[in-house]
């Protein structure tokens, strides 16, 4: 099994960082569906240097699921390497992910296309200059396109004002903005939702708080609104500036205003790079140790970041690829400045602190869509279960918890051949369940969220009432995902997914 369900998720080692992320998130938020095509997929073709037909054949299975993606085009096809949204470095815009594929056979060449990104020059040298000597493993997510009203980007705490959470939006799709392609109206926003008077922000700093609270620290959130709230994309926020202390300008230069990306103060010459420069040549040509000017910045041009002492942008972007990526480089970065102004190889001094470039002879300057949901009818066996289930859920016994899922799955089995529909009512009643009933009832009594995230991340229980919320959830997985091997039968057996390869 080469292929599963976005929300059947994976260890990190599997369906690598973003999918891993994104799994937990569609427990209790609103994402897109989808499917990854696992690391294992990414090995099978390093080997052979091609899919095989057997792998197609099963991609194909799951874009045509009524569970999935229904062969609806158009997809988000998007890297989710092992290495990547870690704690440690984003990897924003350094593999590739491609918008508004529309065809079964521009599907495959778009995943053989990201495979290939996890070997380019761009990500040894961003690696390179992080220090990760990690090995790279590579999967897929390939999820519905979501055509928004507005789009953009929320950082539970701003990188530059951390008591405060940061929002950038756009109208239409986020890609312009997260690429660094178009500046969006940025807003900052009380992190208490009942100091929001906006409606979509007050949900965004409510949702993005939850986000954090899942994860335990704070955020940085993809997100799109087309009446409803979807959640594209999460990671931690790497960087934080440090409260600058307050700089005096320099005798005889004259101040740029922009906007504070990434922190640092640096002096060098300029070095202009344009959008219709090809990244190969741009890199080429660009000095090393140079001041990187530019009107639009682009997420390809990561290699060219790497040679840069500090970045300076027409576009107001603080959230893009290349604003992340400088924070993590450690270099300044200033957005939002009249570049203009500035002429090729002049010194100038960049302000990453306080948001400003300075230079010595400037130039003059002339909300929720209907979603299928699972449901079912209560009959005899489903309170029998219900029945059996809450129990064992209430003495937090994870054996008696994991004989009743069995029982059901049993049932499931036994019932398709004769009654279908009685079996599709079984296995949505013990979803349901599992799904959203167990995370509601504990969350009664204890911090699920928290509990659940510290057993992901591989934290040992403090206690024994934790030891047992981990089994619960343990076992749960297993189920929910259908890696324990008394179950795997069950999305063949229903759906016709999950076939071996």
């Amino acid at each position: 099994m080469f292929v599963r369900t976005l929300s059947a998720g994976g260890s990190i080692e599997e369906i690598g960082g973003k999918a891993h992320r994104l799994s937990l998130l569609t427990r209790y938020f609103n994402v897109p569906e989808g499917f990854v095509v696992t690391t294992k997929a990414y090995e099978l073709w390093k080997e052979t240097g091609s899919l095989p037909k057997d792998l197609i054949d099963e991609i194909k299975e799951y874009f045509h699921s009524p569970y999935v993606l229904e062969g609806k085009f158009p997809v988000v096809v998007r890297s989710s390497a092992t290495v990547e949204d870690s704690s440690r470095a984003s990897f924003a815009g350094v593999f590739e992910s491609v918008t508004g594929v529309s065809s079964f056979d521009e599907l495959i060449r778009v995943i053989e296309r990201i495979f290939k990104s996890a070997e380019s020059s761009r990500v040894k040298e961003y690696m390179k200059r992080l220090g990760i000597k990690d090995e790279v493993k590579m999967a897929v997510i390939v999820q519905r396109q979501v055509n928004p009203k507005l789009s953009g980007v929320l950082f539970t705490r701003s990188p530059n004002e951390p008591d405060r959470a940061l929002v950038e939006l756009v109208e239409g799709s986020p890609e312009k903005l997260v690429g660094g392609k178009e500046g969006g109206k940025r807003v900052l926003i009380p992190r208490d939702s009942t100091k929001v008077k906006d409606p979509l922000m007050m949900e965004l700093i409510e949702t993005g708080l939850e986000v954090e609270e899942l994860f335990r620290k704070p955020q940085d959130i993809e997100w799109a609104y087309d009446g409803t709230l979807w959640l594209l994309q999460s990671r931690e926020v790497t960087v934080f500036a440090s409260k600058p202390e307050k700089t005096k300008v320099p005798g005889g230069w004259y101040r740029l205003r922009g906007i504070p990306a990434s922190p640092g103060r640096i002096k060098g010459k300029a070095h202009f790079v344009l959008d219709d420069q090809p990244p190969e040549e741009a890199e080429r040509v660009f000095p090393r140790g140079g001041v990187l000017v530019t009107y639009v910045l682009h997420a390809e041009y990561c290699s060219l970041f790497m040679k840069a002492l500090a970045i300076v942008t027409k576009v107001e972007s603080v959230l893009s690829h290349p604003a992340i990526i400088a924070r993590e480089l450690g270099i300044p970065c200033v957005t939002g400045v009249d570049v203009e102004a500035i002429r090729e190889g002049d010194e100038i001094i960049v302000d990453g602190d306080e948001g400003a470039v300075y230079i010595k002879n400037p130039r003059k300057r002339f909300r929720k869509l209907d979603l299928w949901e699972a449901s079912w009818k209560e009959d005899e066996l489903t309170k029998e279960l219900g029945e059996e289930y809450q129990k064992a859920l209430q003495e937090l016994d994870a054996e008696k918890l994991e004989r009743t899922i069995l029982r059901a799955f049993e049932l499931v089995r036994k019932l398709y051949p004769v009654d279908k529909e009685r079996a599709f009512n079984v296995y949505h009643f013990i979803n349901t369940l599992m799904e959203e009933e167990t995370p509601r009832i504990l969350a009664e009594r204890f911090s699920v969220a928290e509990v659940f995230a510290r057993a992901d991340m591989g934290e040992r229980p403090r206690d024994e009432t934790e030891k047992r919320l981990f089994e619960i959830y343990d076992a749960l997985k297993r189920f929910i995902n259908y890696t324990d091997e008394r179950v795997k039968d069950i999305p063949a057996l229903l759906f016709g997914l999950g076939k071996t390869v």
